[in-house]
């Protein structure tokens, strides 16, 4: 695979963590996510823009920022964010990874707390990802999920609901290089829930994660963009691929949990959910036709009936 690189200086030989952020035509926003990222970033570590064919090349919209910690690559290869997250990661020179959206922005103090967190940890902390402040217009929100509440930093209880177990890449998510590597990276065919996938093996593996409660990222939500196809990926993907993606997701991990586990059940429903949504009644059907053993199918089409007959209610009195 080719790229091109541009250096907007010499770099270091080692990092101690690598910022990757990749982009595609976010012009109006790309600065801002790097400028957070370099105040965050420790002096031996990188921030590593990946730029996945930009019409207004991301080398040409940085080359005012003079800094030795910060590196553009021309990804040349398959488009989507998986694969230039993990074209990012592969060239990287940090042993830590952190990931920043390019409409979002990272926390001054949040590399350096975690990097600290991993270096004290008795016990060693492969992955982890923190709250994070939800910005949506003059709307100002800390996002902390219920199961976390109550825990400032620390491991996840893996006892804790499986949504809670997982993170998207927004969430301040860190992993170990090596393990990103030794797992194959995020899903380049998954157009949207590569982060949700990539936590499930990560679980299945039996690495636990680590949960910052202190917000690491600022995630911006309901913005306009300037260009149309930089819109941000999960609105802008169409509902029935984005539905295959969910599949996708179901198919490759459920396997890997009990069939009467809570996590089957949150992956199966969070399936059945959206295709309801979307007003795929047969497809949702006909994916419990795959489900054993029978109670959990029939437990399942119960709950495909219910939400079937209360989109059916909304519907009706939308219409009124």
């Amino acid at each position: 695979m080719k790229s091109t690189a541009f250096h907007l200086s010499s770099g270091n030989a080692m990092s101690s963590c690598t910022i990757v952020i990749p982009t595609h035509n976010r012009d109006d926003l790309l600065i801002r996510a790097v400028c957070s990222a370099l105040k965050s970033c420790p002096p031996d570590g990188e921030v590593l823009v990946v730029d996945d064919k930009s019409i207004v090349p991301a080398g040409e919209l940085l080359s005012g920022l003079n800094d030795q910690r910060l590196r553009v690559l021309l990804n040349t290869g398959m488009s989507g964010a998986a694969h230039s997250r993990n074209f990012g990661v592969a060239s990287a020179e940090g042993s830590v990874i952190f990931f920043l959206d390019d409409d979002d922005e990272m926390l001054e103090t949040y590399c350096a707390e975690v990097l600290s967190e991993i270096a004290c940890a008795s016990i060693e902390m492969h992955w982890g990802f923190s709250s994070s402040i939800e910005r949506r217009g003059n709307s100002t929100k800390t996002d902390t999920l219920r199961a976390r509440k109550r825990l400032k930093r620390g491991f996840v209880p893996l006892s804790a609901r499986p949504k809670d177990l997982v993170a998207a890449m927004s969430d301040g998510f860190w992993i170990r290089k090596r393990l990103f590597l030794e797992l194959g990276g995020l899903d380049p065919e998954q157009t949207i829930d590569e982060d949700t996938d990539l936590c499930l093996r990560l679980l299945a593996a039996s690495k636990q994660p680590w949960y910052q409660g202190k917000p690491g990222m600022i995630v911006h939500r309901g913005y306009v963009p300037a260009r149309s196809e930089g819109a941000q990926l999960t609105v802008a993907t169409a509902a029935l691929r984005g539905l295959d993606c969910y599949r996708r997701t179901y198919d490759k991990n459920a396997g890997h949990f009990g069939s009467r586990s809570a996590t089957h059940w949150y992956l199966a429903t969070r399936y059945l959910r959206r295709a309801i949504k979307h007003g795929q009644a047969v497809q949702a059907r006909a994916f419990l036709g795959s489900i054993r053993p029978i109670e959990v199918r029939i437990a399942l089409r119960a709950f495909v009936e219910l939400k079937l007959l209360v989109h059916s209610k909304r519907a009706s009195q939308n219409r009124i």
